[in-house]
């Protein structure tokens, strides 16, 4: 019995975790939130995981595969080619946004541990997901949409790097915003808003 109760309250700190992680990144998640969405007292959030860090690491998982789901249904609905990258790069952004930490912090991970990578793929549809649109573009291609000598892997690599370089590439980025007398929280918004259709144009007939 002690065992049982013990489990439901790890699961539920677990389960409040990846909500506050995923609702306000690393920095903004707060461990009395957690607690009280978890319903329990913070100390107890304290006792089972003594520190933020180590509750963040718990529910890496569980917040990737969510953001991989997120990523997966950008893909998945209906549309264009065109509609489908302007639909990821909004939900990739609103992510990357909330959690600025994630991107380095998910690369530290699988590269520690490779096996992480292939149980997140595993739990998601976002392979699936990849061939279809790699399908899809190459039925654009033919249907005279997307230019011919566009590489659908060149183009989805071209996708993913453009959207996150700047999140992992926030030190550098920021020097170079400073000497240029410019803000680097203000570029993030304005790459934002010009991401989708430099991609768009870049491939479109």
């Amino acid at each position: 019995m002690v065992n049982e109760i013990s489990g439901n309250i790890e699961d539920k700190i677990i389960a409040a975790a990846a909500d506050e992680f995923e609702d306000k990144g690393f920095n903004g998640a707060r461990m009395q939130q957690i607690a009280d969405k978890a319903g329990i007292n913070k100390a107890l959030v304290h006792y089972y995981f003594r520190s933020k860090e180590k509750l963040f690491e718990k529910v890496f998982l569980i917040v990737t595969q969510r953001a991989f789901k997120k990523l997966a249904t950008a893909l998945s609905d209906s549309g264009s080619v065109f509609e489908k990258i302007e639909n990821f790069f909004n939900m990739h952004q609103d992510l990357l946004w909330k959690n600025r930490n994630f991107p380095i912090f998910f690369l530290n991970e699988v590269n520690r541990n490779p096996n992480l990578i292939k149980k997140i793929f595993e739990k998601s549809e976002l392979d699936s997901n990849i061939l279809n649109f790699i399908k899809q573009i190459n039925e654009e291609k033919t249907q005279g949409k997307i230019c011919k000598n566009v590489e659908p892997i060149n183009l989805i690599v071209n996708i993913i790097s453009l959207s996150i370089f700047p999140y992992i590439g926030e030190l550098v980025l920021t020097e170079v915003m400073q000497r240029l007398n410019s803000d680097y929280g203000t570029f993030l918004q304005q790459h934002r808003q010009q991401m989708a259709q430099f991609v768009i144009n870049s491939i479109k007939v």
